[in-house]
């Protein structure tokens, strides 16, 4: 059980809220005193996998009402994203390279990318569309239904990730790195409220936006609301999938170790390549130790030192007991565009002893399943039992992630195929 969640069932008690009534509130200053945790984070709750137990249990979800205080309100918080249309290939309106466009992995710079090369006009067909909204601002005075509660908010702090204006609508995106299943309809919701305020005369077409990092895929939920009074009268209106080509077939030639993984031998325990990478951005933005890694991907500490130790095998990141830092290789992947970003970090991880079996297997044409992968863990290292059922299911996720990353060979539930 997450932290929040325990701080969470403590706050209920003190409090003594009755779960029978349909509405309570509190301030951020009553949560800091009972948890003693920060507010802000306390609060987070974006998607119902953040939604602490005792929520969950008598169907509360929390929405901020003013600055500073909350409404814990029974309802329906949530919307469940539609399943996805078949990602369609999108030539970009741009005819030369942005340098600047991948300096990060920050769900910014590909939001950025999408409407800089024409996508989000294409997809919501507006005609031109220009940035005109960007980041925090406080609300405007609003009164809505959720379920059967009125609520009243005035003067909370509402951020648009991008908002977009044509001449006769305004588009207000909320966007995410990788898909979750649902997401709070608050942040859609809130934007929409003050900019019908704020622009009476134009179309608010509320968006929301996730990059696949892996797929390299644009993906584009579009909403309304059919009544601008209820909370939960989001309605789904279409979905686009785009992916934009920018490079020429890679083939397994192409890819030349680096030489710089520190521990060859390394059998991983992280499973997810696309956390490893953004935790050296996030290395590179200050996070300097196991703690506010941690805290940041809401890890268990033993959790954050297996990412860490990823890094570190990687030759990405350095650690002492100062904290940790880049190496050069770490400073040089953060800097190269997206496109070459993955490709740089396949090169790295064909150093691994782990790896590189594989790849010579898969170069020579022949398949590599999971048993093998166990095999090979066991002849390369002192581990044992169900240890070695464990790390095969990471190393097989790192196979994984190349797979998608390059497209030069498949996974069919079972092993890995050549292309």
């Amino acid at each position: 059980m997450k932290k929040t969640f325990e701080l969470w069932e403590k706050i209920f008690a003190e409090k003594k809220f009755d779960t029978s009534a349909d509405l309570h509130f509190i301030t951020a200053d009553e949560i800091k005193s009972i948890s003693k945790a920060e507010p802000r984070i306390m609060a987070k709750m974006d998607s119902t996998a953040d939604l602490p137990l005792i929520f969950k249990k008598h169907k509360y979800f929390l929405l901020p009402v003013n600055n500073g205080k909350y409404a814990i309100v029974r309802g329906d918080g949530f919307h469940t994203l539609e399943k996805l249309a078949e990602s369609i290939d999108f030539t970009s309106r741009i005819k030369f390279p942005l340098t600047t466009a991948d300096r990060g992995s920050s769900e910014m710079q590909f939001l950025d990318y999408s409407f800089n090369t024409g996508a989000i006009q294409h997809i919501l067909n507006t005609g031109p569309l220009y940035q005109s909204i960007r980041g925090r601002e406080y609300s405007r005075a609003l009164n809505f239904l959720v379920n059967k509660t009125r609520l009243e908010v005035s003067s909370v702090q509402i951020e648009v990730d991008s908002g977009l204006e044509a001449e006769d609508a305004i588009v207000l995106l909320e966007a995410k790195v990788g898909t979750p299943t649902d997401f709070i309809i608050r942040q859609l919701f809130y934007p929409y409220r003050h900019f019908r305020i704020v622009s009476p005369n134009k179309k608010i077409i509320p968006v929301f936006f996730t990059y696949e990092p892996v797929k390299k895929e644009y993906h584009f939920w579009v909403y309304e609301f059919t009544n601008e009074g209820d909370y939960n009268s989001i309605k789904f209106k279409e979905t686009k999938s785009l992916k934009i080509i920018t490079k020429e077939e890679l083939e397994l030639e192409d890819i030349k170790p680096k030489g710089v993984v520190e521990y060859k031998n390394l059998v991983p325990q992280a499973n997810d390549l696309d956390k490893v990478i953004e935790l050296t951005f996030k290395v590179s933005e200050g996070l300097n130790n196991y703690k506010d890694i941690a805290d940041y991907f809401e890890f268990d500490p033993r959790q954050s030192s297996y990412y860490r130790e990823a890094a570190e095998a990687l030759g990405l990141v350095t650690s002492d007991r100062t904290g940790y830092r880049l190496t050069d290789v770490g400073k040089r992947l953060i800097q190269l565009p997206a496109e070459k970003r993955n490709i740089f970090m396949v090169e790295i991880l064909s150093d691994f002893n782990l790896i590189k079996y594989g790849l010579d297997e898969i170069k020579a044409k022949k398949p590599v399943s999971i048993n093998e992968l166990q095999k090979l863990i066991a002849k390369n290292s002192n581990l044992t039992g169900s240890t070695i059922i464990r790390r095969a299911s990471s190393l097989a996720a790192w196979y994984k992630w190349i797979a998608e990353s390059t497209g030069l060979f498949s996974w069919d539930g079972n092993k890995f195929i050549p292309r």
